[in-house]
């Protein structure tokens, strides 16, 4: 079972990360028990990706009902989340870096985790507090600083040249459109 201390280190391990603390990777455990546990990472995201999107649901221009939206919702996380992670390891088999994956995996899921985290309180502030144009504007801004540290956690995890890890970054992107627009025609059905 995963301890509270165990979450709490690793999300400072991702706070470190972001400052490109050099001893960040110190704070996450390496073993593969925590590589197993970090997986809990994705099951903590969940009520609070659901949440926020439940308070964007009034902004959304859709016939379908609240809970189907947050369950589309909260699939498409769970399986772009999911895909990035198996290509990534099928990548490191034929791109030489298969024997740090797993610490790749432990810093992705709490890194994860704590970009919802951070995300969730600015979201209900953006949403409720600025205009629409100011708002999207945090989102571009938000989004382009969690994907600046995804480059900067692939180079560290994986040892990966600036240019391989700002594939592998555009790769996730590329990933969660695939997997959104998958499931876009179901979130966003316009009401007749």
């Amino acid at each position: 079972m995963t301890s509270i201390r165990e979450i709490v280190n690793s999300l400072f391990g991702v706070y470190l990360l972001a400052r490109r603390d050099p001893h960040a990777l110190a704070y996450f455990n390496m073993s593969m028990e925590g590589f197993y546990r970090s997986f809990l990472a994705m099951i903590l995201a969940l009520p609070l990706f659901a949440i926020e999107n439940s308070i964007d649901y009034r902004k959304v221009p859709t016939d379908t009902s609240i809970v189907p939206f947050l369950l589309y919702l909260c699939l498409a996380l769970l399986i772009s989340w999911g895909s990035y992670l198996a290509i990534v390891a099928v990548l490191a088999r034929y791109m030489g870096f298969s024997d740090r994956y797993s610490i790749f995996v432990v810093v992705y899921n709490w890194m994860q985790f704590g970009i919802i985290l951070v995300w969730f309180p600015i979201s209900i502030i953006a949403t409720g507090i600025f205009p629409e144009n100011i708002a999207a504007t945090m989102t571009l801004l938000f989004i382009a600083a969690t994907y600046a540290l995804l480059w900067y956690m692939l180079k560290v995890t994986l040892n990966l040249t600036g240019m391989t890890a700002v594939g592998l970054a555009f790769l996730e992107f590329l990933i969660v459109i695939l997997v959104q627009s998958i499931f876009l025609e179901w979130i966003f059905t316009v009401p007749a």
